[in-house]
């Protein structure tokens, strides 16, 4: 009985991957919506209140994930801050307010991503209005994007 209860649990599985083919950003599973990370090549599960915030707009959903993704898993030095001797770090770095801090590093983030995987938000259409949408987005980032995709369409005309 156990076998079977098994079987059709990976059928369902199989047919929910199986329908998520068409949309690369989203994916659900067992009622979570998760992501893909092109730097690590793993899939990292959504913040309830991202979700929220950019109901219906998968491509700015799939950013604001990912600089959280990356602010927490891809720099070290952020989750030095926040765990075992935190505040040594913080105190050595002349850390000053958090939020500031954190629009910081979340900037640095959107840049990377850009850098680090620009075939990736040119395949997926993620472009300057999706990362305008984002909050904080400064001109410096914008200009990293823009030129990503001005040498893609350089490339390609």
């Amino acid at each position: 009985m156990k076998l079977q209860q098994k079987k059709q649990k990976e059928n369902r599985i199989w047919q929910l991957d199986k329908n998520t083919k068409d949309n690369p950003i989203l994916h659900y599973r067992y009622m979570k919506t998760t992501f893909y990370c092109p730097l690590c090549g793993t899939r990292f599960d959504a913040s309830e209140y991202l979700c929220e915030t950019f109901k219906g707009d998968d491509k700015a959903l799939w950013l604001a994930n990912m600089v959280t993704h990356y602010r927490h898993t891809h720099i070290t030095s952020w989750n030095k801050y926040w765990g075992w001797n935190g505040w040594a770090y913080r105190q050595a770095a002349h850390f000053g307010d958090y939020d500031k801090e954190k629009s910081i590093v979340n900037e640095r983030a959107k840049r990377q991503i850009a850098r680090k995987c620009p075939q990736y938000i040119i395949s997926n259409g993620i472009d300057l209005d999706v990362y305008s949408k984002l909050q904080g987005t400064t001109e410096e980032t914008l200009s990293v994007v823009d030129k990503i995709w001005s040498v893609n369409n350089g490339i390609n005309n």
